[in-house]
């Protein structure tokens, strides 16, 4: 608290003696500060709630059968879940991000001596 404090004395000392249009630059530029500090906790926001659906899409209520035979619109609003945790599966899962290198003798042609 003390800290915060000295910062703020700092601050308006400093301020006070800047002309009247340093200081509506300094006004600009906080404003700009506090601006980009809510996108950023919007982000975070936005962030929170795309991973909450990436690690748990709501259960099926339909079969794949049923599912199957709906509207593609109407398909695609029921899978966009099951979408995106495939999606990030493919991200981050080893087991299918990983790929082994074909040997050499694999890749031999006919024009390979």
């Amino acid at each position: 608290m003390t800290q915060t404090l000295d910062i703020e004395k700092i601050l308006l000392d400093n301020l006070r003696m800047l002309s009247t249009d340093k200081q509506q630059e300094v006004l600009d530029f906080a404003q700009f500060l506090v601006h980009k500090l809510h996108q950023t906790q919007d982000l975070s926001k936005e962030s929170d709630e795309y991973s909450s659906l990436l690690t748990q899409p709501p259960p099926l209520k339909l079969s794949f059968t049923e599912i199957a035979k709906l509207p593609i619109a109407e398909r695609h609003k029921i899978l966009a879940p099951y979408m995106a945790v495939t999606a990030q599966d493919f991200l981050t899962d080893p087991e299918l991000t990983e790929f082994s290198v074909l040997d050499s003798e694999d890749w031999e042609t006919e024009y390979d001596c």
